[in-house]
């Protein structure tokens, strides 16, 4: 419940900054600039290395993969029917392919399975959201950014982004078998920390939802991927083809059927990929999923 009044203050307080005139107009920019170069890689360098791989974290692990690699697709042939340029094409891709698979997650799978739920939910975070952002998010971000293809420029761009830097530094982390002692895990959680509360600001400084500038096509496909398409793929393919059950496939599903992470549109804005409609997934996907959320649970039960 925490996290739930969180969100609606984090938002709130980036509305209400929007009126304070003291404050630049590109103040969210800062606020990403920290995120981006600060938080995310700590908990880059915090959780990659306690990520346990067995045999456990299949289902889960792919979920998220399965829901980002599927929007790509998606998107790319949606915005050749419709005609989106670029930028549109990836926002939605940022935004709509990675879940809030923690902040609004947690609270979310504690309340409907308790804590062996929540266990799972912290695998599909750490070794599946996180993981997919850090990588293939640069990787979709850089290329759709950039107005000319060229893979060298890319992949310059991909090896210098510190969130990816110390994603792979986690990784040699990990290889090597280091442990955090308390000291540094409890310097990495606070550098993290501030991830949450930060780019919930940051959306909602520039969260303007004005009737004529919104991209009500764009945005309703957008969610109706997000918070119906996606975990509908899930179900098709864990319940129906798999013909598997139990703890780790709902959670998956649960998971895959969460709003827009918040992250994925802070990354999506550093990009300059149509910020107000990454923005505005967010802000509005967010209230959104509360009644697609219950949907999909009376589905599993």
């Amino acid at each position: 419940m925490a996290n739930i009044i969180l969100i609606i203050i984090g938002l709130a307080a980036g509305l209400f900054l929007q009126k304070v005139k003291s404050l630049p107009k590109d103040s969210h920019k800062v606020l990403n600039n920290i995120i981006i170069n600060i938080s995310l890689p700590a908990l880059a360098l915090l959780y990659v290395p306690q990520i346990v791989i067995n045999e456990k974290i299949l289902y889960p692990l792919a979920s998220m993969w399965i829901v980002f690699g599927f929007a790509v697709v998606f998107f790319i042939i949606v915005s050749k029917i419709f005609g989106w340029d670029k930028s549109t094409t990836g926002a939605l891709i940022m935004t709509a392919g990675l879940c809030n698979s923690s902040f609004m997650g947690f609270p979310v799978l504690l309340t409907m399975f308790g804590e062996e739920g929540l266990k799972v939910g912290v695998i599909i975070d750490q070794a599946g959201s996180f993981t997919v952002l850090a990588t293939a998010g640069v990787i979709i971000s850089s290329i759709y950014s950039s107005r000319d293809f060229r893979a060298g420029k890319i992949v310059i761009d991909i090896l210098k982004y510190p969130p990816f830097i110390a994603f792979v530094a986690g990784v040699i982390m990990k290889i090597t078998g280091f442990q955090h002692t308390e000291l540094t895990k409890s310097i990495l959680e606070r550098l993290g920390s501030l991830i949450v509360i930060l780019a919930l600001i940051s959306v909602g400084l520039q969260l303007k939802i004005s009737i004529k500038e919104v991209h009500f096509k764009e945005m309703f496909v957008g969610l109706l991927f997000k918070l119906m398409i996606a975990p509908a793929l899930i179900y098709l393919l864990y319940y129906v083809i798999a013909g598997e059950k139990g703890m780790s496939v709902d959670v998956s599903l649960i998971e895959s059927a969460m709003p827009p992470m918040v992250m994925g549109s802070v990354m999506a804005v550093s990009y300059n990929l149509n910020p107000r409609l990454a923005n505005l997934m967010v802000g509005i996907g967010i209230p959104l999923s509360g009644l697609t959320l219950l949907f999909w649970y009376l589905v599993i039960r």
